[in-house]
């Protein structure tokens, strides 16, 4: 069932978009196991870098709408609903208004786990969503009057299809800026449908190539900058397709996770620098609970959630059929393993479109 949210009451006097954004470390304790798609859990004895949840907070002709992204695989749908019921209380809005994905990180805590087997992680699991909330009160004390605008690129060359040198992956990079009147960053939003699975299961915590890319933009001024994981079920990165004998990057290191990074984040400075701000835009939210689809509209920008893993075509087709939109397509957000969904699921497109209808994407 498609359902979608009412006015909030929460925006300006003016009815002109404002915004604010913040993050907050979410780097479980060392020593905690490091889990993932791909091994074993082990247990982390330090930290490269810290995961993060981050939040933007949005006002926009009467509705506040949020987004989150967190450093982690997956989000069960069970903490999705926490984390949503967090953030709504701390930003002053209704949980349907927030928006909840991650970066794929293969370097994670059990997050997408409803019942996890490690023990340990019950305490952090249920602090996880105050974190978050945390965050959202200080995106919201932070907003300021604001503009928003969204750009597309290319980055090629840096992943691959699972099944094969040739088969095709998606080598779209979506990226929403959003600054204030003069130009300062308040926060972006990029996407790229690649799995954060390029550091090895070495032992320490670390956000892999969207932390590195999300760092690079921060510190060129973007403002706070979070990640959408991609329509990534066929994609791999590198030429790490399946039964590929002679793959590069096999050290699975800090400088491997720097380089698909470093790229990322160029392609995606170039799209951010050449936005048209807009301050004049709506926003709009509806969901599908039953097929684990939830969609976000602030003006173009459409923010496309999916629990369930699918194929690198299922954005495309999306992107396709709502051309007057810039699309960010976000998929496997509950987490599964790598594996699953590789084949398209024509049904759920089919729903997810009608979802992104009602939010008003065109």
């Amino acid at each position: 069932m498609v359902s979608s949210g009412s006015r909030s009451g929460n925006a300006g006097s003016d009815g002109l978009l404002r915004a604010g954004a913040a993050r907050v470390p979410v780097t479980p304790p060392a020593g905690f196991e490091i889990c993932g798609p791909e091994f074993a859990p082990v247990p982390s004895t330090g930290v490269d870098d810290d995961l993060l949840a981050r939040v933007i907070v949005f006002d926009a002709e009467g509705r506040r709408v949020a987004i989150c992204s967190l450093d982690v695989w997956g989000v069960s749908p069970a903490l999705q609903t926490a984390i949503r019921k967090s953030v709504a209380e701390a930003a002053s809005t209704h949980a349907p208004f927030v928006w909840v994905t991650c970066t794929g990180n293969g370097t994670s805590p059990p997050a997408w786990q409803d019942a996890p087997g490690l023990d340990r992680y019950r305490n952090y699991l249920s602090y996880l969503p105050e974190l978050c909330g945390g965050a959202a009160v200080q995106a919201s004390q932070s907003m300021k009057p604001a503009a928003i605008g969204v750009n597309a690129a290319r980055l090629t060359g840096v992943t691959t299809g699972v099944s094969g040198a040739g088969a095709e992956a998606d080598d779209a990079v979506t990226v929403a800026s959003v600054a204030t009147a003069g130009g300062d960053g308040i926060a972006q939003i990029f996407s790229f449908s690649c799995p954060a699975i390029v550091r090895g299961n070495d032992g320490r915590w670390t956000g892999d190539f969207p932390a590195y890319a999300s760092w690079a933009l921060e510190q060129a001024g973007g403002g706070t900058v979070a990640f959408a994981r991609g329509s990534d079920a066929d994609v791999r990165p590198y030429n790490w397709f399946r039964d590929n004998r002679s793959r590069s990057h096999m050290e699975r290191a800090a400088p491997d996770v720097q380089a698909i990074g470093l790229l990322l984040a160029t392609q995606a400075s170039s799209a951010a620098r050449q936005v048209e701000h807009r301050r004049n835009v709506s926003a709009e939210t509806a969901a599908d609970d039953d097929r684990g689809v939830r969609v976000l509209r602030v003006g173009e920008l459409v923010c496309i959630g999916v629990d369930r893993p699918q194929p690198a075509i299922f954005a495309r087709h999306l992107r396709k059929a709502m051309p007057r939109s810039r699309v960010i397509v976000s998929t496997n957000v509950a987490g599964t393993g790598p594996a699953a969904g590789e084949e398209l699921d024509v049904d759920l497109e089919l729903d997810t479109l009608q979802v992104a209808r009602a939010a008003g994407a065109k």
